[in-house]
């Protein structure tokens, strides 16, 4: 894409793409610098409170069954669309 717009003539356009590239990288790359080469700073165990484990366990659960039952969901999605419409 970068290559038909630098044929196109747009070369301010596929510098400017090159440098947010280069910057979205950056800050993408530091983050797994940080979690896989540094060394923690609070090797303490997580805990988190039990409102948070029953919202985190309903999220999974919902992924879960939109995961294996992606068709009753589509279906229900166009029935909401199709009887909004009318």
């Amino acid at each position: 894409m970068l290559q038909a717009a630098l044929q196109a003539g747009f070369v301010v356009l596929v510098v400017f793409a090159v440098l947010m590239a280069l910057i979205g990288a950056f800050y993408y790359l530091r983050v797994v610098k940080y979690m896989y080469f540094d060394d923690a700073e609070d090797n303490s165990p997580i805990s988190a409170p039990v409102d948070m484990k029953l919202l985190l366990s309903v999220n999974a659960i919902a992924l879960l069954i939109l995961g294996l039952l992606p068709e009753q969901f589509m279906e229900a999605c166009g029935y909401a669309i199709l009887h909004s419409i009318q």
